[in-house]
């Protein structure tokens, strides 16, 4: 009796499995069928993953399946992919791009990426949140950024700057070669923790540094589950939140949300103010609590309830903001000057030649007029940009102009702007360097969106002039002293890591310093 008993419960387990395969299968069909009802052009996805099986597997960078079908179909204005089951519009015609980043903006308002809850609070700043908290902060955190506010902030990053040379020079001394990726990373992040955080990390002398460990962590996680699971919070970012997983490990929100709220408490409880970012973030909780305090009105559309973990939460907008664009733009801003020594001997006799001016000292007014050397940026930006792609969930239906499409609301919609830059029918032989395409004029006559490194629209990145001054800083201190030479165990041409969120060096940039006789 038992035996028939075990048969037939084996039998009802093969017969239910085979159901839920058929129906997990038929689901995806469904599901991947989405764009071709809709008319829309993509190539054919794969069972479960979509077009991010590689991404998952680790073999290709996060967007590279994005920035591989522009070239494909890029005589195609937009084509329908898929992450996991979730569609995705990858737009190639930047006349597209601009009626969605700037045009109709409100459309398009949210990046679709997590906004904070129990899986990660501190997600919820200016970078993830959409709508009119968001409008009402970017409006209050507007005057951070102007040239007087930067002009108070110097002196830190300059410093650190300095810092960065007498690291180098340590290098250069004991004949070693640099990993001008490393480098950057413990300046970027130094900068971050003292404008961003208040705290000095000490990267250069500690590299045990928890705070630059964690940093790091943050923004590349060894584990394969993490990047399951922010793949997972990025794709899907209602359901992730409706779950209740944590989207970063909980030493990592610890950390520093511990760091803000010490640094904080400890400020306020000794009435000491600091030229940097944090300090802005505290006015607007004092602002905030003031408010209440005093029961006065606010209207709508001025009020913002700003607590502790939204200072932590925006603190952590100025890593996200700061230490990627700064760190991978001065590494590969390096590695293109060593690439191309006349363009180095340029840079370096602008930089030689400006400092005469100013007795030697590299003044905020002094690094502002090295035009330059902005150019060299932002060439570097435009082959080697730190993020590769910018990415908008639709709000609401949007009627495509001269078209029969209307995209859902809910879509993800994504801009491979690293393809875009790198299209030949935009920028002639793309895969060289020519700071001269971003001289003055003729950056001023380019399509807003032919180059985007910072985004594009009312969502583009508030600390575009911090980002060049940051960037610019350790390249200025190094030109003076050394010449950049190339390290055989530099791969030509750049090979990008696949398990990065964001463009980075796989291997790292090694270069070989030359001291000059100045």
């Amino acid at each position: 009796m038992s035996f028939i008993f075990t048969h037939i419960f084996n039998v009802r387990t093969v017969i239910v499995l085979i159901f839920t395969i058929i129906y997990t299968v038929l689901w995806f069909r469904q599901k991947f069928s989405y764009w071709t009802r809709r008319g829309v052009f993509g190539p054919k996805p794969e069972f479960l993953f979509g077009h991010i099986k590689k991404v998952i597997k680790r073999k290709e960078q996060f967007f590279q399946p994005y920035y591989d079908n522009y070239f494909k179909y890029k005589h195609l204005p937009y084509i329908g992919m898929y992450s996991f089951h979730q569609p995705v519009l990858s737009i190639h015609d930047p006349d597209i791009a601009k009626l969605m980043l700037i045009k109709d903006f409100d459309y398009f308002q949210s990046r679709g990426t997590y906004a904070g809850g129990v899986g990660d609070p501190l997600a919820a700043n200016l970078f993830n949140i959409f709508g009119r908290r968001w409008k009402i902060l970017r409006l209050k955190m507007t005057p951070t950024f102007t040239p007087g506010k930067l002009k108070t902030m110097y002196p830190i990053v300059e410093e650190i700057a300095s810092k960065a040379l007498d690291y180098v020079d340590g290098l250069h001394k004991d004949d070693k070669t640099v990993n001008f990726s490393d480098f950057y990373s413990k300046y970027a992040m130094e900068i971050i923790g003292n404008v961003g955080f208040g705290v000095e990390c000490n990267g250069f002398k500690n590299p045990d540094s928890e705070f630059y460990i964690r940093g790091h962590e943050y923004f590349d996680h060894k584990s394969h589950y993490w990047r399951l699971i922010r793949a997972f919070a990025f794709f899907a970012p209602d359901t992730f939140d409706s779950l209740k997983i944590r989207r970063i490990s909980s030493k990592i929100e610890n950390f520093f949300y511990g760091i803000v709220k010490s640094t904080v408490q400890y400020r306020q409880e000794h009435s000491v103010t600091r030229n940097d970012f944090l300090q802005t973030l505290i006015e607007l909780k004092n602002e905030n609590s003031d408010t209440e305090k005093e029961n006065m009105e606010c209207t709508a559309a001025t009020h913002l309830p700003f607590t502790m973990t939204d200072v932590a939460a925006n603190t952590m907008l100025y890593m996200i903001a700061g230490y990627e664009t700064s760190a991978t733009t001065g590494q590969f801003a390096a590695y293109q000057l060593a690439l191309n020594p006349a363009v180095q001997a340029k840079a370096r006799e602008e930089v030689l030649g400006v400092l005469a001016k100013y007795n030697g000292e590299c003044t905020y007014e002094a690094q502002n007029e090295m035009g330059y050397l902005n150019m060299v940026l932002d060439e570097t930006m435009r082959i080697h940009p730190s993020m590769r792609a910018l990415f908008r969930r639709c709000n609401r239906d949007y009627k495509l102009p001269n078209s029969d499409l209307v995209i859902e609301k809910g879509t993800m919609v994504f801009i491979p702007t690293h393809a875009i830059h790198m299209d030949p029918d935009i920028f002639p032989d793309p895969h060289k360097f020519d700071p001269e395409r971003f001289a003055p004029e003729r950056k001023a006559k380019m399509h807003p969106c032919h180059w985007m490194p910072f985004g594009e629209g009312p969502k583009k990145c508030l600390g575009i002039r911090q980002g060049y001054i940051q960037s610019k800083m350790a390249l200025i201190k190094v030109l003076q002293h050394y010449e950049l030479i190339l390290d055989p165990k530099t791969p030509v041409p750049m090979k990008i890591k696949s398990s990065s969120l964001v463009y980075a060096a796989d291997g790292g940039v090694w270069l070989r310093l030359k001291r000059l006789h100045t």
